[in-house]
C-alpha cells in the first residue's frame, strides 16, 4: 500500500476530517518483505543473540536446537522459544534480528539467504 495523498479539513469545535488517498499494490509490498533483513546480531548476552552467533560460527550456518541448546546455555525453554521467534520474525523480535533466521525443517535453524549475502557468503 502507498499513499499517494492526505489532506486534513478543519471541520469546527475541535474536530478535523482526514482524508487518505492510496494505492493498494501487494507486489511492490511482497517484494519490500521478502528484503528486509535487520542489520543483526548485538554483542549482547541475549539469548536471540547468541542464537544468531551460534549459527554464524556453525558449519553451513545451520544447527539443530539440541545443539543450540548446547552452544547457547541457559534454559532450553527460553532457547527453543527464543529461536522460534526468530525463525518466524514474530512481532516482539528485535528489528535488528528480523530475516536473519529461518526454520528448514522441524528441530533445524538456519541463517537465511539475505543473512548469508550481508555476511559476504553464499549457499
Amino acid at each position: 500500500m502507498r499513499i499517494l495523498e492526505s489532506s486534513v479539513e478543519d471541520i469546527g469545535a475541535g474536530q478535523f476530517r482526514l482524508s487518505l488517498i492510496f494505492e493498494m499494490n501487494d507486489e511492490i509490498a511482497e517484494e519490500a518483505s521478502e528484503n528486509l533483513i535487520g542489520s543483526g546480531p548485538a554483542q549482547a548476552g541475549a539469548v536471540p543473540d547468541r542464537i544468531v552467533h551460534a549459527l554464524i560460527r556453525a558449519p553451513k550456518h545451520t544447527l539443530t536446537l539440541t545443539e543450540l541448546h548446547q552452544i547457547v546455555e541457559g534454559n532450553p525453554g527460553t532457547v527453543s522459544r527464543q529461536a522460534w521467534t526468530l525463525a518466524t520474525n514474530a512481532p516482539d523480535l528485535q528489528i535488528r534480528l528480523r530475516g536473519w533466521v529461518f526454520s528448514p525443517e522441524r528441530g533445524r535453524y538456519s541463517l537465511t539467504p539475505q543473512a548469508l549475502g550481508v555476511l559476504g557468503e553464499t549457499r
